[in-house]
């Protein structure tokens, strides 16, 4: 069990990282109109972005002498990092495709994981300055203009009196069901899943978007199910999962499942994301 302190410690760090890294990003989003992409073993895209927002969150969650495993880091071998209790789990820019694209749909995630369960997630939307947090005892927050609001540091005193509470949202069936999906993976078989749903819950708004960002509209109540039907890898989703939780949102993998991290191979099967008030 980690006591109250030692997580306002490391929420703290976690949220001062993304943000600052955020910071930097768009400093090399906005200076740019095209940018050095590489094709990594895994066919994913990294950018000097990517790098320098890595160097700076390790930097601050450095000092918090909790091991971290992070995109662009090193590859931890799973014999090494299997037996972890508590680690941070980072990916220093989640929709780097979205990034190269100049759509603005990228985001900073770092979870916090305990046990192979995040117990708390920060994402910061750079290109809106918006801070996602969650809290174990204390539920979801979003913080906006954070970087002007952060001044020198964000401090436990500060961070709560700064950010907007995130309630538990319920679909109630009064209104079109909101299905957020992914802009840059839409598939057939996608496409198959919400048409199953039109036919179950009825009409549909279907709302496309990239990275992570798509766990902060659960998190708002801007959608009430995100479903994504190919696989990604741990760091994509744990810090959304978290936020998700806080709201009292369901995350599972299709059919049935809790998501299971820090796996041999780091890959996550397709999961589902859903609000309260539905029945899947």
């Amino acid at each position: 069990m980690i006591s109250r302190e030692l997580v306002d410690y490391l929420l703290i760090n976690a949220c001062n990282a993304a943000v600052v890294a955020g910071v930097d990003i768009m400093k090399i989003y906005n200076e740019h109109t095209e940018f050095d992409v590489n094709i990594k073993s895994d066919n994913t895209l990294v950018t000097e972005a990517d790098r320098v927002s890595h160097e700076k969150i390790k930097k601050y969650l450095s000092q918090t002498r909790v091991p971290m495993l992070s995109e662009e880091g090193r590859n931890m071998l799973f014999e090494e990092r299997y037996r972890w209790d508590l680690y941070w789990l980072v990916d220093p820019i989640d929709g780097t495709r979205e990034f190269v694209n100049k759509n603005d749909e990228f985001v900073v995630c770092i979870a916090l994981m305990t046990d192979n369960k995040p117990l708390f997630g920060v994402i910061y939307v750079p290109s809106e300055d918006k801070l996602y947090f969650s809290d174990p005892d204390r539920g979801a927050f979003l913080i906006e203009q954070a970087s002007d609001k952060r001044g020198e540091a964000f401090h436990i005193n500060t961070l709560y009196s700064l950010s907007v509470h995130l309630k538990p949202h319920i679909w109630d069936g009064k209104r079109p069901l909101r299905v957020v999906v992914t802009r840059s993976h839409m598939t057939q078989e996608t496409e198959d899943f919400i048409e199953e749903l039109r036919k179950k819950f009825g009409p549909i708004e279907e709302i496309h978007c990239g990275s992570s960002k798509k766990f902060c509209y659960i998190a708002e109540g801007k959608a009430d199910i995100y479903v994504r039907l190919t696989s990604v890898f741990d760091w994509d989703i744990a810090a959304g999962h978290a936020i998700a939780n806080a709201v009292d949102a369901t995350v599972r993998h299709i059919g049935a499942g809790d998501i299971a991290y820090n796996k041999r191979t780091l890959v996550i099967e397709p999961f589902i994301a859903y609000v309260k008030g539905i029945e899947l």
